[in-house]
């Protein structure tokens, strides 16, 4: 249980600075269920380990980063609830002389930004639990894919300013990639990868193969098939050139048909699919 890290005023608002107002209205509306969205996370995505490092330093990154991902999270399922009204600094809910209400524009402009910042604090957390040992073994948190970032899209995908909705709808192609990949180089391998990525043991061969991993889901969310498969045929040149390096993918059923199928997909084949 988080029992050291509670959010005050000060923090909401260097967190959601549109909501900053001098009255403190908006964060006193709020502050319950911040606090109670803050044990959600721990018992959701930290676990005992992680809690463990919270409490014992709850000034520190990753408990900046929890309380951080409360505010915006709360804020953001509550805020068309709390009759919004511009002011001179940001958004208030008096309503006096000097405000107008806001508009649906502005409030679904300020929810775009929100839901980004929700992303980008939810990839630093799990970023930084990476780095706590034992945090993965607990088994809180499933990750399918080794493009697991919402971050990854702009840097993989091409996407200079990706927003939330970018993120849900690459979410099927992200998988069809990673299922395709897995027919291809085996399940036990890519699972590997996944293990080592979450428990921060990924040796600078293996981080390699990550690489050229996440640049053929990020080409295949872009729906180019032909930049895919020359990425992957890189892959596959740099598993073989060094297999004794990936025992793993060396020991699969996959390698075996790798070496047994003389037919290859190529980028103008109509075949060519990232589902199996």
């Amino acid at each position: 249980m988080i029992a050291t890290v509670k959010i005050d005023k000060g923090f909401f608002d260097l967190t959601i600075p549109a909501a900053k107002e001098p009255k403190g209205i908006i964060f006193a509306k709020l502050e319950t269920k911040i606090n109670s969205v803050i044990q959600d996370i721990a018992d959701d995505k930290l676990g005992d380990v992680a809690t463990t490092i919270i409490n014992d330093n709850p000034d520190g990154p990753l408990a900046a980063d929890v309380k951080a991902l409360a505010c915006v999270d709360v804020f953001l399922r509550e805020m068309r609830g709390l009759d919004l009204v511009l002011t001179p600094t940001g958004f208030g809910v008096v309503n006096t002389n000097d405000t107008a209400p806001a508009s649906k524009i502005r409030v679904d402009a300020l929810d775009g930004e929100l839901r980004v910042k929700w992303l980008n604090l939810s990839d630093a957390i799990m970023e930084k639990c990476f780095k706590i040992s034992g945090w993965y073994q607990q088994g809180l948190v499933i990750i399918d894919t080794l493009f697991c970032f919402f971050s990854f899209l702009r840097r993989y995908a091409g996407l200079q300013a990706p927003i939330s909705k970018d993120w849900e709808t690459a979410a099927a192609p992200i998988l069809e990639a990673d299922r395709w990949l897995r027919d291809k180089i085996s399940d036990e391998f890519m699972d590997e990868l996944i293990t080592k990525m979450a428990t921060d043991a990924l040796d600078e061969k293996s981080r390699g193969v990550v690489h050229q991993i996440r640049r053929i889901i990020g080409v295949a969310i872009q729906g180019n098939k032909g930049v895919a498969y020359e990425y992957f045929r890189r892959l596959i040149n740099t598993l073989e050139s060094d297999i004794e390096s990936f025992s793993t993918y060396a020991g699969s059923q996959a390698y075996e048909v790798n070496h047994s199928t003389p037919y290859e997909n190529h980028k103008d084949d109509s075949a060519f699919h990232f589902v199996g």
